[in-house]
């Protein structure tokens, strides 16, 4: 049970990680739509890769490539809930190439694509939130009721992996080298 613990628990910290990314971008759009001509679509890009890389990473990596194959092993009634899910996924999907092309044209300054942008990227948003809700209200707890302390275990390993090989390919999250100076010589050692 205490992997079980730990794996709802990762899953709550990151959608509240999420959730702050979204509420941040949905901020900057729906302040800056009332001056199309102020849209920064640079700055927009750069927020929206920051959220995408870490939601739909989150989502596919651990969402459906862990928990959703083991709550549609454990539970065959649970057949709707999975197909809204995967539902809002590939919307998500889609919207997300939607605001991509957006932001393409809006880089060409445009005040109309600029709150064609704003606009798409609050769906997006919506979507987003909408799928984080189903998961936390729905997925989530019937994930807690179905699923077998050994397929927890499994979960667990296949988190603590996917973190392990998160922290390698990303400097931000790879242990920091201490440097211990000589002060005789002003060199560095590591």
């Amino acid at each position: 049970m205490l992997t079980a613990t730990y794996v709802l628990l990762t899953l709550s910290i990151e959608q509240k990680k999420e959730r702050h990314f979204i509420a941040r971008l949905l901020q900057y759009v729906q302040s800056i739509a009332r001056r199309p001509q102020e849209i920064d679509p640079v700055f927009i890009e750069s927020q929206l890769k920051e959220l995408t890389t870490f939601a739909e990473t989150r989502h596919q990596r651990k969402v459906e490539a862990c928990l959703m194959p083991a709550v549609r092993a454990a539970d065959a009634n649970c057949g709707a809930l999975l197909n809204d899910l995967e539902s809002l996924s590939r919307l998500g999907g889609a919207m997300l190439n939607a605001v991509h092309k957006c932001l393409r044209r809006a880089m060409r300054r445009s005040a109309s694509q600029g709150k064609f942008l704003c606009r798409t990227v609050d769906l997006y948003c919506q979507n987003l939130l909408k799928r984080l809700d189903k998961e936390e209200q729905e997925l989530l707890p019937l994930a807690q009721k179905v699923i077998s302390s050994e397929e927890w275990f499994e979960i667990g390993s296949q988190f603590l992996a996917q973190e392990d090989n998160g922290a390698a390919t990303q400097p931000e999250l790879r242990p920091r080298r201490t440097r211990i100076y000589d002060m005789g010589s002003g060199a560095a050692a590591a």
